[in-house]
Formats: C-alpha cells, structure tokens, sequence
C-alpha cells in the first residue's frame, strides 16, 4: 500500500512539490493509527462512552446506558467507507500531472 502511494503521488504531484509526498504519506499514516487504535478504545469503552452520550445528548441503549458507542464490526465499517469515500474523491477531483 507504501509503495502505491508513493508511485500516485508521483503521478499527481507537480515536480516542486513531489518531496512532500513521502511527508504527507507519513503525517497521515501517523494520523490514521492514532485514530484508530485510540478512536476504537475511547468509543467501545462503556464509561467514555456514556461520557459521550451526555454530552451530546444522544439515547442511552441498553438498560442501563452502558453500551459502547459502537462495536469492533461497526467502526471497521465506517473506516472502510471513510478510505473508499476519500479515495474516491481524491480520483475524482485531483488529476495527474505530465
């Protein structure tokens, strides 16, 4: 997946700004596992996500209101859709540089 990357950025970007490919790639990488990992754990725990609830004045579900935001099958779902829906609009709006 890098090294694909790494090659579109080279197709898309003007010969100035192709160092900064390898950075963005990087930045966003570190971005994407912080999210992740942290954004799973903070959503499926039951207190942050009751904290949640409150603040955003959402329905308890359960009986007690100590259900997770969401499960390990529903964030890997919205993940997924996030990935295809940036790539496909970064296909779509973004041409290739000769």
């Amino acid at each position: 997946q890098d090294i694909a990357v790494d090659g579109w950025a080279l197709t898309m970007l003007k010969k100035e700004n192709r160092g900064k490919g390898p950075v963005c790639n990087s930045i966003g990488q570190n971005i994407g596992t912080l999210l992740s990992y942290t954004g799973f754990l903070a959503l499926n725990d039951e207190t942050v996500s009751k904290s949640v609830r409150n603040y955003l004045h959402l329905p308890s579900f359960g009986s007690d209101g100590t259900r997770s935001l969401v499960s390990l099958e529903t964030f890997l779902k919205i993940c997924g859709f996030a990935m295809c829906a940036v790539t496909i609009t970064v296909g779509l709006f973004k041409s290739e540089v000769e």
